[in-house]
């Protein structure tokens, strides 16, 4: 059986309530981990994929274009698409450590930015890290965990501290350790978080971003980052779809010791 028809097969098999795109991503997905599509393998063309799973060119658009940006096809000008990878995984992550199916050993995350934007005091960040008059620098990223689920994640800084994030390249953004880019651009490390957790049904934007159908059930955590003197930096809203896979909850740096506060 060709990718295609895997794919075809796969597809038909996912839960009908779920947008079509997402569908498509998790058939992908799902093909590639069990090994029924090799790493390496080319995939059919838009058009000829779309006529074969009968939906629209567009879904099928969508669908590549996120596993394009998240590392799971790579386009090479002039020969097609294959699966595979050129990118790397963060390094170092603290809170997005989830375990294997050993328990012992993490995942691999990958970082994609999606959207940045200057956001005002309308939301939970505004009390976890006081006033600003310029406003609030707002990073929206997917992170992939370990090729098997995404998490969605809403990081948002102080304007007047940390406005440059909204001129810094793409690609700076994308599978960096945001708290690295922090202590090495500004000076300003995360020396300890806190965190509340709460499982809720996920809302539509963050569904859609992780590719579970909306109301689905999840777990939801707040993390507020501090640097000297306790001063917060950072809030970071995380948004876990259902997972057999552990999360770490030490909200420590990897390799600490130490308990944050």
């Amino acid at each position: 059986m060709d990718a295609t028809a895997i794919l075809a097969v796969r597809y038909r098999a996912q839960a009908p309530e779920a947008p079509k795109h997402a569908r498509l991503r998790a058939a992908f997905m799902d093909a590639v981990r069990s090994g029924d599509i090799p790493v390496g393998t080319k995939i059919a063309g838009e058009r000829d994929l779309s006529e074969a799973l009968g939906v629209s060119l567009g879904t099928t658009q969508k669908a590549l274009g996120r596993l394009v940006g998240e590392g799971f096809l790579v386009r090479r000008q002039g020969h097609g698409t294959f699966v595979g990878s050129d990118r790397k995984p963060v390094s170092g992550s603290w809170h997005y450590r989830f375990l294997d199916a050993d328990r012992r050993s993490e995942m691999p995350v990958f970082a994609t930015l999606l959207e940045r934007s200057i956001v005002g005091a309308d939301g939970p960040w505004a009390e976890a890290l006081g006033p600003d008059p310029v406003g609030y620098v707002m990073l929206r990223r997917r992170l992939d965990i370990g090729r098997r689920f995404a998490c969605s994640s809403q990081l948002v800084l102080p304007a007047e501290r940390f406005g440059r994030l909204m001129r810094v390249a793409e690609r700076r953004l994308t599978d960096v350790n945001l708290k690295a880019l922090l202590e090495s651009d500004y000076a300003a490390p995360t020396l300890g978080t806190s965190g509340v957790a709460h499982v809720v049904p996920i809302e539509a934007s963050d569904a859609r971003v992780i590719g579970v159908a909306p109301g689905t059930v999840g777990l939801r955590v707040d993390i507020v980052g501090h640097t000297f003197a306790r001063s917060a930096i950072t809030f970071q809203r995380m948004i876990v779809p259902p997972t057999t896979h552990g999360l770490m909850l030490n909200f420590a740096s990897p390799g600490s010791s130490g308990n944050a506060a």
